[in-house]
């Protein structure tokens, strides 16, 4: 943490226009949230793209799409889809079956150990909190949502 915490204070110290400074804190940030997130989910043997694919086929009400549904739905463009896909098979929170009609085409389904792993997930993040005040957090949702 104190390496990205020095990070941002070169940014903020630094000679750059202001709205770089801003791009870079929020990548710095953004980082520091992330391995906050993966620091999370490492106990129960989960990456953040498994819980993204959780999440997704949570979602949808017959708990099933294809692979290229699933990739359609990500948040990032993660070239790990088929890895992640693989170990959530291999711990069983998942089950792929291949199309009967076009064999280049693999449903996804997720399981009942998928679901149950999906909640205890979300709720471990949203213990996860920024400590700012309600005024902040409006204030910086705001500001967020704003950018392109």
């Amino acid at each position: 943490m104190w390496l990205t915490m020095a990070k941002k204070e070169l940014i903020i110290h630094s000679d750059m226009k202001l709205e770089h400074k801003v791009m870079g804190l929020l990548q710095c940030i953004a980082q520091e949230q992330n391995v906050r997130v993966d620091r999370c989910l490492r106990p129960m043997n989960l990456s953040y793209t498994q819980l993204n694919i959780l999440h997704i086929l949570s979602q949808v009400p017959t708990g099933q799409l294809t692979v290229n549904q699933i990739k359609q739905f990500m948040i990032d463009e993660s070239p790990n889809v088929s890895r992640s896909l693989n170990k959530l098979m291999e711990n069983g929170h998942i089950i792929k079956e291949r199309s009967k009609e076009d064999q280049r085409v693999v449903y996804i389904t997720i399981t009942d150990s998928g679901r149950e792993l999906h909640k205890t997930a979300d709720q471990e993040i949203l213990k996860l909190s920024l400590n700012l005040s309600e005024e902040d957090l409006q204030t910086v949702y705001e500001i967020l949502v704003k950018i392109e």
